[in-house]
């Protein structure tokens, strides 16, 4: 009898699934060289699958729009980009990239329309932050800022550092624009161009316990893994692809299950909704 109680347990035990505590989308490079600046038909697609995955929030990992030196073109851009976005009623986190830093007025800019948390460092508040949302730390980073592009900055640093050790969270996600080992367009115009730097901010990740840093720039997919720290380049947004679809040239969007175990599934999605790649991090 006891024996039957317990395969009973087991398989129910078994049988339950394990929820997310939350969803979550990553885009990125949703620009395109056109009056909008923006790739609408691509952005459209992308939309529509995340609206139908119903996630809590998307991040988006800069470039929204091809961007321009000129103040009222560039507000224009960005304010048709964010009406768009607002239209599908799901919280948007931000960060810039080098199509949106254009000026020494598109700071401002973008603090004026997309309005981040404004917890970040003196200087580039709402550009640089962090919140949390259930049992994860999420931490945005500008990777470009005005006359500084590719670069952490000292002071960045020690923000983002200070951050991390406030943060009570085993889950930690870090997201920028720029990625830390770029493989294709952007070799040497990423963070790679300054190496001492980039290395500085590998270690960190890996000091504090970070599995993932979510990034753009270069557009198309890739993931790599290095001192157990996933970089992920999703930056198949809209932008013009530089790669071949077998290599990550494929328009595409990030969805993250957060468990409620501790443990995030990663499923890779183009704008069909095909799978392309799923993996799990585990904390």
């Amino acid at each position: 009898m006891r024996k039957a109680v317990a395969i009973i347990i087991l398989l129910v035990l078994v049988a339950t699934p394990c929820f997310a505590d939350f969803k979550f989308a990553v885009i990125s490079d949703t620009q395109a060289s056109d009056e909008d600046g923006i790739n609408n038909g691509v952005l459209t697609a992308i939309m529509d699958k995340i609206k139908s995955e119903h996630v809590d929030f998307i991040m988006v990992t800069g470039d929204m729009v091809d961007g321009s030196t000129r103040t009222s073109e560039h507000i224009k851009q960005l304010r048709k980009w964010k009406v768009f976005m607002d239209g599908y009623n799901i919280p948007v986190y931000c960060i810039a990239g080098n199509h949106i830093i254009q000026s020494e007025m598109s700071e401002n800019i973008f603090r004026v329309i997309f309005e981040m948390p404004e917890n970040g460092l003196v200087g580039l508040k709402e550009l640089v932050y962090s919140f949390d949302r259930g049992k994860a730390h999420f931490a945005g980073l500008d990777t470009d800022e005005y006359k500084s592009f590719h670069k952490i900055g000292e002071k960045q640093f020690n923000w983002l550092k200070s951050d991390l050790e406030k943060n009570k969270n085993k889950i930690i996600f870090i997201f920028g624009h720029d990625p830390a080992y770029p493989i294709k367009s952007h070799i040497h115009s990423s963070l790679d161009k300054f190496p001492s730097k980039r290395d500085e901010l590998w270690a960190l990740f890996k000091n504090y316990n970070v599995k993932v840093y979510f990034c753009g720039h270069e557009h198309l997919y890739n993931k790599s893994l290095r001192d157990g720290v996933y970089q992920i380049i999703a930056g198949g947004g809209g932008g013009s692809l530089v790669e071949k679809p077998k290599k990550g040239g494929f328009y595409h969007f990030v969805i993250v299950n957060v468990k409620d175990t501790g443990s995030c599934e990663v499923i890779v999605k183009d704008i069909n909704g095909s799978v392309k790649d799923v993996f799990n991090i585990e904390y």
